[in-house]
């Protein structure tokens, strides 16, 4: 793929218009909506070009036979002190958020409480005693001091002397729900440091925003628009340079000129809009070979209630996880019917192996049918989905915080990184909202004469 599609039914008047822009946002993800929601609250005239028919990118939202379907598991970490909760109250709104049930984990055949804190793993009766003790220290590790100094050592280095089995697999389930990278080969301990070290001080681990991701696109898009235009479905086919700026964009049938131009859509497709030329050669290598994470998921509308299950479920071997969400919030589903949302994360090689994840889909579809007998009875459709990137890195060792991309590049003045591709804190939608936060400031500063303190890489 070339670029990413934007524009809608209005391109032709916008673009005699090209100079109203302050600022130009590609992408109308979590991040790109944000960034541009929090500008336009600055006073910025934004335009945001978004290559789909539809806002949320991976995030998206779609309703059918009165289900509210979103692209897999969406609830927000530490749900009101969050990532998501601090744009909405930069922007002067507040996201409501619905408490979950505690997580449970799935083994030889019965639920029980999943030990994600040390007081739970030595109440756990799924470890015997030795196994709470090494389970314990090793999150004790985690936490103690700085997660700087673990960004390069993986979970398996870090945990090369455990002996115990329970413990290990504890250590995947936390770290597969935590970071999703369920593989301790691939999971950084420093990420995963830094996000137990947030969790134990947030009051909440997790919330569920009321509404779902409907609520938090809606929002961001009403803020955009009060100073904006939103144009969906077309095709950015090229970014062009004047004078260490980006001065015009282009898509398949207009160009478009703005002061400051956001790219907010995964940096491992950023070179493609410049036609692999003009930028620094260190950023084109860092952004191609950034792994996202990947896998499978699958949602189903059930005709009747199967469960009461109102927390997040997972599975220790695959590491596998889901949720009924309309018991979380009963709004997503008819009444008296349910929906379940499930995730299965794989390696992104073998994705690309068509008879190894349809045998990993049907190792889900067959846990699935022991969790909950009766299921495949009542399900009146389902959506599979195989996703090459679920979220734009996979936090292992070389893709931390401290060695993805940055906001700003060497030599283009007015342009800017945002999304979960970038250094921004934590993972998935936390880094997409995060990055907008500052990405938000970067502009800011840049429009108003500075050019700001980003990260700058090359």
């Amino acid at each position: 793929m070339t670029g990413w599609e934007c524009g809608s039914s209005d391109e032709k008047g916008v673009n005699r218009g090209m100079e109203e822009y302050d600022v130009l946002v590609i992408g109308g993800g979590y991040a790109g909506l944000s960034a541009g929601a929090l500008l336009a609250k600055k006073g910025y005239r934004v335009l945001l070009l978004e290559r789909s028919r539809s806002l949320g990118g991976r995030a998206a939202y779609q309703e059918r036979d009165g289900f509210l379907l979103e692209y897999g598991l969406h609830d927000n970490r530490f749900a009101s002190e969050g990532a998501a909760a601090a744009v909405f109250r930069r922007l002067g709104r507040e996201l409501e958020f619905i408490e979950p049930g505690e997580p449970e984990l799935y083994r030889d055949g019965e639920f029980l409480p999943l030990p994600n804190s040390v007081g739970k793993i030595f109440r756990s009766p799924l470890l015997p005693p030795r196994a709470k003790l090494s389970a314990a220290y090793y999150l004790v590790r985690l936490v103690l001091g700085n997660p700087e100094r673990k960004y390069q050592l993986s979970l398996e280095e870090l945990t090369s002397g455990c002996k115990s089995p329970e413990t290990l697999e504890i250590m995947r389930v936390l770290s597969g729900i935590g970071i999703i990278a369920p593989d301790l080969r691939y999971a950084s301990a420093g990420e995963m440091a830094s996000f137990l070290r947030k969790a134990l001080r947030a009051k909440a681990k997790v919330g569920y925003p009321k509404g779902g991701t409907r609520r938090i696109i809606e929002g961001l898009r009403e803020e955009l628009e009060k100073n904006g235009q939103i144009l969906t479905s077309s095709r950015v086919t090229r970014l062009l340079l004047r004078k260490g700026k980006v001065n015009q964009a282009k898509t398949e049938s207009a160009a478009y000129e703005a002061r400051a131009v956001v790219s907010a859509i995964p940096v491992q497709e950023v070179p493609d809009l410049f036609a692999g030329k003009d930028l620094p050669i260190k950023f084109v290598k860092k952004a191609r070979d950034l792994v996202p994470t990947a896998g499978i998921t699958l949602d189903l509308g059930l005709g009747e209630r199967i469960s009461d299950k109102r927390g997040l479920l997972v599975t220790p071997d695959p590491v596998t996880m889901g949720q009924f969400t309309s018991n979380i919030d009963p709004s997503t589903a008819p009444k008296g019917k349910q929906l379940l949302s499930w995730f299965y994360p794989l390696p992104l090689p073998w994705m690309k192996n068509p008879e190894k994840v349809k045998r990993e889909e049907e190792r889900m579809r067959e846990m699935l049918a022991k969790m909950f007998p009766g299921i495949w009875e009542a399900v009146e459709w389902e959506r599979v989905m195989r996703l090459n990137m679920v979220d734009g890195f996979l936090p292992r060792p070389g893709q931390t915080r401290a060695d993805r991309p940055g906001f700003t590049l060497p030599g283009l003045d007015n342009f800017f990184l945002c999304g979960d591709t970038t250094c921004a804190e934590g993972t998935g939608g936390d880094t997409a909202f995060n990055s907008a936060l500052r990405v938000s400031e970067l502009v800011d500063d840049y429009l108003k004469g500075s050019k700001g303190t980003g990260k700058e890489e090359g």
